[in-house]
């Protein structure tokens, strides 16, 4: 995994979301593990051994995908070749995107494909946007709606409920630190865990549609359907 660089407001506000998801979608633990099916591989920098990359039939064999990254390092470790995803960030870095449009055509193309042939992480992938969805919409009005509650007579109620979003907050903005401090954004960025929250959960949403709809994911000014 090499290390991602952000330019503009939006790669900084939607990137360390992502980034996340996929930590957690494809666990390097589990991708690491003989004994599992997971497996990912990053485009961006792939090392693998010739007679490796020969034996599994190379790009031939995945001309069809789309994610094709994703599809070699299936092939690799279902074939029982050892898959290893390590940290590379200090050998090499990357500027994936460097516009929301460009980071929209690029996630709108992967997401749904690269999840849609293991049902287990689909329907985390849905939790994950139905819960960014949530995130989006209700934590900037959750404290907001305690205060007003409390000024017009909540009580402890109106209390406990701006409390109990204070401390949501609290530890999401940790998270976010953490995260963006990893990849050398400013800390602040994580007070736009909300809008980026937006954005990844429209991105997979669409992703879903476009591929489920017939309508195909469009790349560099191609559409492909699959």
């Amino acid at each position: 995994m090499t290390f991602q660089i952000t330019g503009t407001f939006w790669e900084k506000a939607v990137l360390p979301l992502v980034m996340t998801a996929l930590s957690v979608g494809f666990s390097p633990s589990k991708v690491n593990d003989p004994a599992r099916k997971d497996a990912i591989a990053n485009g961006q920098f792939i090392m693998i051994r010739r007679k490796v990359y020969q034996a599994i039939g190379g790009h031939e064999k995945v001309k069809d995908q789309i994610v094709e990254d994703k599809a070699i390092s299936e092939q690799v470790k279902w074939n029982g070749y050892r898959l290893i995803v390590a940290d590379g960030m200090r050998v090499a870095s990357t500027r994936m995107y460097t516009s929301l449009p460009e980071m929209w055509e690029g996630w709108t193309k992967n997401i749904y494909l690269g999840l849609r042939d293991r049902p287990t992480l689909l329907w985390l992938g849905v939790f994950g946007a139905f819960l960014a969805l949530m995130t989006a919409l209700f934590l900037p009005t959750w404290p907001m709606a305690g205060a007003i509650w409390y000024l017009n007579g909540g009580g402890w109620m109106a209390a406990m409920i701006i409390f109990e979003s204070g401390l949501l907050w609290a530890f999401l903005i940790y998270v976010r630190v953490h995260a963006t401090q990893g990849m050398r954004i400013a800390p602040w960025y994580a007070l736009t865990t909300p809008l980026g929250a937006a954005v990844f959960a429209a991105m997979m949403f669409t992703s879903a549609w476009k591929v489920l709809s017939g309508q195909g994911v469009t790349w560099r000014g191609r559409v492909y359907k699959s």
